[in-house]
């Protein structure tokens, strides 16, 4: 589980802004979002880092929570 999805609507930014500023598919945020991939942990790095950019103070803790 992440909180890709909760996050970015908390930045009011669409699945397509977040794929643009990666540079990758929309489609491929959607299965992020939804944990039917698990992204590499460079791309997790940029996830946590657009979010702050976009205004949202978070670590990569806070948008992948460790399991318990």
């Amino acid at each position: 589980m992440n909180n890709i999805k909760v996050l970015r609507e908390r930045a009011g930014k669409t699945q397509s802004d977040l794929a643009a500023e990666l540079g990758i598919t929309q489609g491929a945020v959607a299965h992020y979002e939804k944990s039917r991939r698990i992204p590499g942990l460079d791309t997790c790095r940029k996830i946590a880092s657009v979010i702050n950019r976009w205004g949202i103070d978070c670590s990569i803790n806070d948008v992948f929570p460790p399991e318990s």
